[in-house]
C-alpha cells in the first residue's frame, strides 16, 4: 500500500514537472499556435512529422494544443487530434480540467463520445450461477441454468457464503506483501502436488515480468501497430510500468479497440493485475445503482429468468463488464444492428447497497478530488470485474415494445484479513484431506 502511495505521488509529479517545464520553455510550439488560430492546412500539414508523446505536450501556457483547440471551438481540428491522431484526452492543464472539461459547444463535446454504432456493452455476457437448486432445466418453461465455460459448479446453499467469504480472502492475500508471499508459495507447492492450480495462475501471482508480458502480447497480437490507437495503447502501458498505477490500465481498457474484447474471452491480463491494486482504488468502490443495456437472445434471458425462480442462485460475472451511472447512456447501447426479431432490448440494473471493491468508478470524484479516468467522461463508467456476485430480484417484460428489465443485487461477503484468509485456506484445505 505504501509503496502504492508512493507510485501515485511520483506520477503525480510527473504531470507537474512536465507543466512546469513547459512553462519554462516560454514559447509555443507551431502546432499548438495553429491549433488555437484554426489553421487547418498547418494543423494536417505538422501532424504526421510530430510524434505521439510531442504531440501530447504541455506547452508554455500549462496547456495542450486539444485544449486550445477545444477552447476556441475549432472543431475540424479537434476532430484530427481525437479520432485520426487519438491524442491523450485526460491531460490537466494548469487549472485542473481536461479538455473536454473546456468544450464551447455541445458540437465540440460529441466530438469526444464514443461512436455511435458502438455496442460497447458486449451482447456476449459469460456468467455463471451457484444454487442449492438441482440446476436441471425446467422443460416446461424452458429456462435454463447459465453453464458456460468458465462455469464454477457450487450447488449447495451453504456453499455461496463460503464462496463469498473466499473471494474476500483471496483478494485481502493479493493486496498485501505477505500475502502474496503465501500465495506463491503455496501456489508453488500445490502445483508440485497436481492439485488444480495451473502454471499460468502460478506465473501471473509471482511474476511482474510475466503480467506485463501478458499484457503487453494482447496489445501487439489484437490491436496491432496499424490500429489508430495502438501508440494510445503503449502510452498508457508504458506509464503502468513506470509508476505501477492502475488507473493507467483501466484507462487502456476503456479505449476503442480489440484489447478490451479480447478481455471478454479471458480476463487475466487485466484481472490479476487489478485484484492487486485494489486498495488504490478505495475512493472510486462504487454504491448505488448502475446500468448495462444490451441486446439478448431468448435463450440468455431464459438464464436470468432461471435465476430468478431459483431463489437461492447467485450470478457471478466473469468478465469486466462496462456499466453507466447515468440510464440513458446505458439504453442507447441496446441498440443493435441486428433485427429486433432475433434479440430483445434489455436494461439490467445493479445496486450496490454498500461499496463494493469489484465495481469501480471511472467518473471524476469532486468529493476526492479525483479525475476521469475513462477515455469517454459523458459515459459515467462503473466498470464491474470478474467474480462480482448478483441475486436477481425482478424481471419486467413489456411485449408491446419487447423490452426487459433485469433488477440484480450485489451480495458481498465477510471483509477479511490476511491472517482470517489464511486461517479460512488452511481449513478447505483440512476439508479436502478429511
Amino acid at each position: 500500500m505504501e509503496a502504492s502511495l508512493r507510485a501515485l505521488f511520483e506520477f503525480n509529479q510527473h504531470y507537474k514537472r512536465q507543466i512546469t517545464e513547459a512553462l519554462n520553455a516560454n514559447k509555443l510550439s507551431k502546432l499548438y499556435i495553429a491549433c488555437q488560430d484554426g489553421d487547418v492546412n498547418t494543423v494536417r500539414t505538422l501532424l504526421p512529422t510530430i510524434r505521439y508523446h510531442q504531440l501530447n505536450r504541455f506547452e508554455c501556457n500549462g496547456s495542450t494544443p486539444l485544449h486550445i483547440a477545444t477552447i476556441r471551438g475549432h472543431s475540424e481540428i479537434v476532430r484530427l487530434l481525437l479520432h485520426d491522431y487519438c491524442c491523450q484526452r485526460h491531460l490537466r492543464d494548469n487549472q485542473g480540467l481536461t479538455a473536454y472539461d473546456q468544450a464551447s459547444n455541445e458540437e465540440i463535446r460529441r466530438l469526444f463520445y464514443r461512436p455511435s454504432n458502438i455496442n460497447r456493452f458486449n451482447e456476449d455476457e459469460e456468467i455463471i450461477s451457484q444454487s442449492e437448486a438441482t440446476g436441471q432445466n425446467d422443460a416446461s418453461n424452458v429456462l435454463t441454468k447459465p453453464d458456460r465455460i468458465y462455469l464454477i459448479g457450487f450447488e449447495a446453499n451453504e456453499d455461496i457464503p463460503h464462496q463469498l467469504n473466499g473471494l474476500n480472502g483471496i483478494k485481502a492475500m493479493f493486496q498485501s506483501r505477505l500475502g502474496r508471499f503465501i500465495m506463491e508459495t503455496g501456489m508453488k507447492l500445490k502445483l508440485a502436488k497436481d492439485t488444480g492450480y495451473t502454471d499460468e495462475e502460478y506465473a501471473y501471482v509471482t511474476s511482474r515480468k510475466f503480467r506485463e508480458d501478458a499484457l503487453r502480447k494482447l496489445i501487439d497480437e489484437h490491436v496491432t501497430s496499424n490500429h489508430r490507437e495502438y501508440q494510445h495503447c503503449y502510452y498508457l502501458f508504458n506509464e503502468y510500468i513506470e509508476h505501477d498505477t492502475i488507473e493507467s490500465l483501466l484507462k487502456l481498457y476503456t479505449l476503442e479497440t480489440p484489447f478490451y474484447k479480447q478481455l471478454m474471452i479471458l480476463s487475466s491480463p487485466l484481472g490479476f493485475p487489478f485484484f492487486m491494486h485494489l486498495t488504490d482504488l478505495k475512493k472510486r468502490y462504487f454504491q448505488g445503482y448502475t446500468y448495462r443495456g444490451l441486446r439478448v437472445s431468448e435463450h440468455k434471458l431464459n438464464e436470468y429468468r432461471w435465476a430468478l425462480k431459483h431463489p437461492n442462485s447467485v450470478l457471478c460475472i466473469m468478465t469486466f463488464s462496462s456499466t453507466s451511472i447515468d440510464r440513458h447512456v446505458a439504453e442507447k447501447f441496446s441498440s443493435s444492428r441486428l433485427k429486433p426479431s432475433q434479440t430483445i432490448s434489455t436494461l439490467l440494473i445493479y445496486h450496490f447497497s454498500q461499496p463494493c471493491d469489484t465495481a469501480i468508478n471511472l467518473s471524476g470524484i469532486p468529493r476526492y478530488h479525483l479525475p476521469c479516468i475513462s477515455n469517454y467522461e459523458n459515459e459515467k463508467e462503473v466498470l464491474i470485474a470478474p467474480r462480482t456476485f448478483f441475486q436477481v430480484t425482478d424481471i419486467q417484460f413489456n411485449q408491446s415494445t419487447n423490452r426487459c428489465t433485469i433488477h440484480l443485487e450485489n451480495l458481498c461477503g465477510e471483509h477479511q484479513n490476511v491472517v482470517q484468509a489464511l486461517t479460512l485456506l488452511l481449513k478447505n484445505d483440512l476439508k479436502k484431506k478429511m
